[in-house]
């Protein structure tokens, strides 16, 4: 009878003691560089699109963070794979949880984007984003072209955890319209570089518990 309630006060506790976060989609981008292409994973989440799974696809690669957007934190997971699984999902083992540095949003909480749609065709709109970076009074302009696919839910979120460094945890920098990007690609000096393409995506259901 002790062990019985020995047990059961331990998962009280956890239970009283931990958050859950459910994802219910997937995402996983290529990013072609000169000497290999880089691949990254992103799980979101329909009901809090400031909830982000993100994961660095390589077999060196054995931890993956779980953004939280609202209150600023991320918390680290071990990714444990199992080459003997059927739906090749690995498991998550929570490991700690850290504040973003403030000064992260310091440095851009001055910056602005615009989107202005240059073409629609079909079920695809052909997006230019005009990123102005407004750090210590020196405004830099950025510009990338994006292809958006129609989609039920909003996934640019995905799209910028993945691809668009160092822009990955500004929630505000959004399209604010549902669709999925498809490709996308930078232009420096007139030239198209850094390109990027979806690879995959599917309605997925994962659970992570975060310890408090």
């Amino acid at each position: 009878m002790k062990n019985i309630f020995c047990v059961f006060f331990v998962l009280l506790s956890t239970l009283a003691f931990s958050q859950s976060f459910t994802f219910d989609f997937v995402t996983t981008y290529e990013m072609p560089t000169k000497d290999y292409v880089r691949k990254r994973t992103v799980y979101s989440s329909s009901a809090n699109p400031n909830h982000l799974l993100s994961i660095y696809d390589s077999k060196s690669t054995n931890r993956a963070y779980l953004y939280d957007l609202e209150n600023k934190k991320y918390h680290i997971f071990k990714i444990i794979r199992n080459p003997g699984s059927t739906n090749g999902v690995p498991s998550f083992k929570y490991k700690k949880t850290k504040k973003v540095n403030p000064s992260y949003y310091e440095h851009f909480q001055n910056d602005k984007a615009i989107f202005k749609i240059i073409k629609k065709e079909d079920a695809f709109t052909t997006v230019l984003i005009t990123y102005f970076s407004d750090y210590n009074t020196t405004i830099k302009e950025y510009l990338t072209e994006i292809k958006i696919k129609e989609s039920d839910q909003n996934y640019f979120p995905n799209f910028r955890m993945a691809v668009l460094h160092p822009y990955e945890l500004i929630s505000n920098f959004d399209w604010l319209k549902n669709g999925l990007v498809v490709e996308s690609v930078q232009i420096r000096n007139g030239e198209r570089v850094y390109p990027s393409k979806l690879v995959h995506s599917e309605q997925v259901a994962l659970e992570l518990i975060v310890l408090n």
